[in-house]
């Protein structure tokens, strides 16, 4: 029977160390070598993962902690304006009571619809509106969710190319392409409080709907509406139109929140890309 033989020299010395094996005790050996390498391999990958898994589990219940703070600060906030809300409101009967003058906030179409300052002259039903609904809950029932106008979407909330200059600029709403006339729908319930001519949007109305949301609906041609009117979800207040600085009919429709213009596709409009509105 063949054998193998195996020579060993150490480093810096002259002696030389061999022996010999047979081929299935060296198969042997050398399959537990390999074993032993593949282990240690395996063994060093795994202490690292559970090392790296380590800092990564740290980070993570870091940020948690963090999470968990910033939460109860928000609730403590909370609970202050509620409070500071309720205060108010007793404040605000007292002073009714002891003057003998009426603090439900009524005012005229006139006052009440000042453009510069409608929403201050809603803060009387929110401070009512505040006690019985979450914020957030009365946040997305006034956010303006209905589709205004069946038509074909041209320019989305993004950058594009003017029609006019051919410059690259933002565009602050939708513009939704209809014929000459189409019917106009409110986004949402709300009052209109403004109606004005500009040079770029044409015959403009303005919807307010609570919580510093405001609808604009831009290039109309009749308005069925007037300042001081109450409106609901989907109903008529006006027609498409060419007023303005426009190429053709169609609505620009754009949704402000706080006076930040907002996405209306985010914001409501669930709309593919380049989709005609059923």
């Amino acid at each position: 029977m063949k054998k193998i033989t195996v020579m060993i020299v150490p480093p810096g010395s002259s002696k030389i160390f061999k022996f010999q094996l047979g081929r299935i005790p060296f198969a042997l050996l050398t399959t537990v070598l390999l074993g032993v390498l593949v282990y240690s391999v395996w063994m060093i990958f795994n202490f690292s993962t559970f090392v790296y898994e380590k800092e990564k589990n740290k980070t993570l219940a870091a940020r948690y902690d963090l999470l968990v703070k910033e939460r109860e600060e928000d609730k403590k906030k909370l609970e202050k304006i509620r409070k500071d809300l309720s205060e108010m409101e007793s404040l605000l009967g007292k002073i009714s009571n002891l003057i003998g003058v009426d603090m439900s906030f009524e005012r005229t179409a006139e006052e009440r619809f000042d453009e510069s300052t409608y929403e201050s002259k809603w803060i009387g039903d929110t401070l009512k509106e505040y006690s019985y609904i979450s914020r957030d809950s009365f946040l997305r029932l006034s956010t303006p969710s209905y589709i205004p106008l069946n038509g074909w979407i041209s320019s989305r909330f993004d950058y594009r190319q003017s029609p006019f200059t051919s410059e690259r600029l933002f565009h602050y709403g939708v513009d939704i392409i209809a014929p000459e006339g189409r019917i106009i729908r409110a986004a949402s319930d709300g009052i209109v409080v403004n109606i004005k001519n500009d040079d770029i949007l044409g015959k403009v109305i303005y919807i307010y709907h609570r919580w510093g949301y405001v609808t604009i609906y831009g290039h109309t041609s009749q308005v069925y509406k007037s300042i001081g009117d109450v409106v609901t979800m989907g109903e008529p207040i006006g027609e498409v139109g060419v007023t303005g600085k426009t190429t053709g009919p169609h609505l620009h429709y754009q949704i402000e929140l706080l006076n930040m213009p907002v996405n209306p596709e985010i914001s409501g409009m669930k709309i593919a890309n380049k989709t005609l509105i059923r």
